[in-house]
């Protein structure tokens, strides 16, 4: 009896100190809580408006990542990954690697188009102001400043007469340097300079309406392709460039042959066109 009285006595004691004891926990919690919200609301009034140096240093950092982000997509790092993921889409096929010109250092991006029977393929190439991804459907309304195609044929000259090369060498002669002689003639309001180097025909059509002229143009490539290198055709290539300025990417044009695979560039500059074949080696 004395044991009961004993063990209630302190089960009393207990619940009166709990009672005590957990009003002030209670306040507490109740105060804690409200000095969370409290932060929290601060933290939140402090991010939006920079009013705090904790909120200064979140937002210097979320600029500071949004510069290196950036940074990461510079005109020269999507070309390289652009090239990277044309090169992994057809590794059995020596693609151009130099595209954009001086005067287009926008993001580079491409279109493919491809026929896996044969492996014929068609790259069309766009220079925009912001990065696009490859086959990204927003390219369907952009025009292309260059195009690389691979077609294939039956025999050696069905794939001969689809370059369609052109060799004349009638004319006035032009000394176009390094003992390379071109014959220049007119027609249809437009004069053609014409040579050969191995066996490569190459012309340069210039508008006699403009009052231009092709033998800059010719001099030109001359001199860039005796320091650089077009692939070796076999059997036939044809080089067509164009004096007159346009955003067209069919200005101007190199194919060639080899074997019964037909290659063929189009880029809106004359000069990159040349570069751009020189880069498929």
């Amino acid at each position: 009896m004395k044991k009961k009285f004993i063990y209630s006595f302190i089960l009393l004691a207990s619940l009166s100190l709990a009672a005590c004891g957990g009003k002030d926990k209670t306040t507490e919690s109740s105060t804690s809580t409200k000095k969370t919200e409290k932060t929290s609301q601060t933290t939140t009034i402090s991010s939006s408006q920079s009013a705090t140096k904790s909120s200064s240093s979140e937002t210097k950092t979320s600029e500071s990542q949004s510069t290196i982000k950036s940074e990461k997509n510079t005109p020269a790092k999507q070309a390289e990954a652009v090239l990277n993921q044309l090169n992994k889409e057809f590794p059995n096929d020596q693609l151009p690697q130099a595209i954009l010109t001086s005067q287009t250092p926008e993001y580079l991006t491409a279109a493919t188009t491809s026929t896996a029977d044969q492996g014929n393929f068609r790259l069309l190439y766009y220079a925009e102001n912001r990065a696009i991804a490859v086959n990204d459907l927003a390219v369907n309304d952009l025009q292309p400043i260059a195009s690389f195609e691979k077609k294939s044929y039956d025999s050696t000259t069905a794939a001969a007469n689809a370059v369609n090369q052109i060799i004349d060498n009638g004319g006035r002669q032009v000394d176009l340097g390094y003992g390379i002689t071109g014959y220049q003639q007119g027609a249809a309001g437009s004069s053609f300079l014409s040579w050969q180097e191995g066996n490569w025909s190459m012309v340069v059509r210039a508008s006699n309406v403009g009052g231009e002229k092709a033998e800059p143009l010719a001099k030109e490539a001359v001199a860039y392709l005796e320091t650089a290198m077009l692939p070796a055709p076999q059997n036939v290539g044809q080089l067509s460039l164009t004096t007159t300025t346009s955003d067209s990417y069919q200005n101007n044009s190199v194919v060639w042959q080899r074997g019964t695979t037909v290659y063929t560039i189009q880029h809106f500059d004359a000069l990159q066109a040349l570069k751009m074949t020189v880069s498929t080696n």
